[in-house]
């Protein structure tokens, strides 16, 4: 994963990211923590919430990568579950990671709808894809560079054929 200040230009995406490495520090160092399931059950909260947060954000930065590249419309409404579906789609992701992240969506839903059903060897299992996660995110990050890269090429031709066209105008009128 890009470390340090971010490469893009759209503030959503610093945000972001930002948010992503924080929430993947925090459940580094909340999972390494000796467990005590006290009788607030703190540790299970902690746990689950923040891969809760860590999803959304992974959902948003999913959302924000279709919106950059074109795979959904600006005014296209669409669940979390289909940003992932198009980043497969347009090639972006594979189908066992389409299939991972949608996975993480279901008990992202669960924790938001059905809390009191989430067991903690659910929270474990999720807790295991922070490797796909981090693949995910590292994957996103080249595809923004490919999309901003895209971008600044089209801007260097249009310059050119602008310089190009001042040119010929002045060869013509001179």
């Amino acid at each position: 994963m890009h470390e340090g200040p971010c490469l893009f230009r759209s503030p959503a995406c610093q945000s972001i990211l930002c948010d992503i490495r924080q929430y993947l520090e925090d459940a580094e160092r909340i999972f390494r923590r000796k467990e005590r399931f006290d009788q607030d059950r703190r540790d299970f909260y902690a746990r689950t919430m923040v891969l809760f947060a860590l999803i959304n954000r992974l959902s948003d930065l999913a959302g924000e990568v279709n919106r950059i590249r074109g795979y959904i419309g600006p005014e296209e409404q669409v669940r979390n579950k289909v940003f992932f579906k198009r980043l497969h789609d347009y090639g972006v992701i594979s189908w066992e990671m389409r299939q991972q992240m949608i996975e993480s969506v279901n008990f992202r839903n669960r924790v938001s709808h059905h809390f009191n059903e989430i067991t903690k060897d659910e929270v474990e299992k999720t807790y295991e894809m922070i490797p796909v996660y981090t693949e995910f995110v590292l994957i996103l990050e080249k595809e923004l560079i490919r999309s901003y890269q895209g971008k600044k090429s089209q801007v260097i031709f249009a310059g050119t054929a602008l310089v190009l066209l001042v040119l010929l105008l002045l060869w013509y009128f001179s």
